[in-house]
């Protein structure tokens, strides 16, 4: 797994298909800088919705591999960094990545702690109406790490994944239960796993009570 853009931004004003206004800090920059991470997130980056920015989603990660994707389905190239990600990676999807898998990143040791849940504002920014629906074609979603112990990264450090504590559940797992083969039986024992975040846990549930499982 490497590192193929490190991203940094703040929130900015965007304007969505309509001519209509909004503010988000999905928009993001790759740097070459080496910036420090801790459990606040990166150095000289911010985001607009309090969803983010959290302990547990102090990080976000994307997949390189997926732009082809997204670019085949809006018949266009999307340019880099559109999925508000702080790390684009090589190598490891939803598929290969577990929940609780800690990794060695630069001098920083992080934890992946829960699924990315997409909203609509990806695209909007894009003028892509259809991209939520492509993201949940295929659960193409991303995911969140939390911050164990803090340090300076670049777009040149490392990954190594140093240790795998719940190998039997994939973020494509979480993102399957979520979405599509919902079970509550099953989503008992993923709400088990201690290193799952808290937040998505809650909203796990709200889903579940909402459509009435």
């Amino acid at each position: 797994m490497t590192i193929v853009y490190l991203n940094i931004g703040t929130p900015q004003e965007q304007v969505d298909r309509h001519g209509k206004t909004f503010i988000t800090g999905i928009a993001k920059q790759a740097t070459s800088r080496s910036l420090m991470v801790s459990s606040a997130g990166v150095q000289d980056d911010d985001s607009y919705d309090d969803v983010h920015g959290k302990p547990d989603s102090a990080l976000h990660v994307f997949s390189h591999e997926h732009y082809a994707y997204f670019a085949q389905r809006a018949g266009a190239p999307i340019a880099h960094c559109s999925f508000g990600e702080n790390l684009c990676v090589s190598g490891f999807t939803e598929h290969d990545v577990c929940v609780g898998d800690i990794w060695q990143l630069g001098d920083a040791l992080v934890q992946v702690s829960m699924p990315t849940e997409r909203c609509s504002t990806i695209g909007r920014r894009l003028h892509l109406p259809k991209m939520l629906d492509w993201i949940h074609e295929h659960m193409m979603t991303g995911y969140y790490l939390r911050v164990l112990e803090a340090g300076a990264i670049s777009a040149e450090s490392e990954i190594v994944c140093i240790e795998r504590p719940v190998p039997e559940w994939t973020i494509d797992q979480l993102n399957q239960l979520l979405f599509k083969q919902r079970d509550r039986q099953r989503m008992q024992v993923a709400c088990g796993i201690a290193e799952l975040s808290t937040q998505w846990k809650d909203r796990a549930w709200q889903l579940y009570e909402r459509a009435g499982i």
